[in-house]
């Protein structure tokens, strides 16, 4: 079962070695909801552990803004159950998956969207 079904989360993984982290980020955005993206701009980071087949690896999740260059090609793969596009201010942060992903979407309602 794949984790936290059911739950929100934004597109995202693991960058590959020698990939940048905004490569990482085109790469996962193309593979996950098939669109591009401009110039990202970094907003923050957070430490994220995780688990993997009983070891726990601390990584760290890395947050940026970004605006589509083509949301008319927007579509999930086969792995995302479906795209939900929600203002920030109407997302039930116990729906969000992932600790690191609640503390983005928190300091960017205070730092962003007023």
């Amino acid at each position: 079962m794949a984790p936290k079904k059911g739950y929100y989360d934004l597109p995202g993984g693991f960058a590959d070695w020698g990939e940048s982290l905004e490569a990482a980020l085109r790469r996962e955005i193309k593979e996950e909801i098939n669109i591009d993206i401009g110039d990202p701009r970094y907003f923050a980071s957070f430490p994220s552990p995780y688990l993997y087949k009983k070891v726990t690896y601390f990584t760290t999740d890395t947050f940026f803004i970004c605006k589509p260059i083509n949301p008319e090609l927007m579509r999930p793969n086969r792995e995302i159950a479906e795209i939900a596009i929600v203002r920030p201010h109407e997302i039930d942060l116990k729906r969000i998956a992932f600790k690191s992903t609640r503390q983005a979407l928190l300091k960017y309602r205070e730092k962003i969207v007023k």
